[in-house]
């Protein structure tokens, strides 16, 4: 169990480093008063990309809730039907099940109200 839990620490650390080159380039407003037009800025014209990133949004929540929900039945389960050493052995795993369950659940989310944050303030 702590492997497993190792492992996905480290995957979820990669994918937290890892990054992209933006190649944008930067007009200072100051020097350049005439960069700066606000009546032209229109909303984004991506919707197939957000559309999709909805879909995968909405695989990743249901896929984690679901998982979650079903060790947590069997851990219950075995708890319920443990004996006393087994019941410390349980409580013990459900230290990182509850991390796991708390990211799962709070990692959608916080990508959600970021994402709400930047289409509502597109508009």
């Amino acid at each position: 169990m702590k492997k497993v839990v190792m492992v996905i620490m480290i995957l979820f650390v990669v994918l937290l480093t890892s990054y992209s080159q933006v190649y944008a380039t930067f007009t200072d407003p100051i020097t350049d008063p005439g960069t700066y037009k606000p009546g032209t800025n229109v909303a984004s014209q991506n919707t197939k990309f957000i559309e999709r990133a909805n879909i995968v949004l909405g695989v990743i929540r249901f896929a984690g809730t679901f998982i979650s929900v079903i060790i947590l039945m069997v851990l219950g389960i075995k708890y319920m039907i443990g004996s006393t050493e087994e019941k410390a052995n349980y409580k013990e795993a459900m230290v990182p099940y509850l991390i796991g369950a708390v990211m799962v659940f709070a990692i959608p989310n916080i990508i959600g109200m970021v994402y709400d944050l930047i289409v509502n303030n597109i508009k």
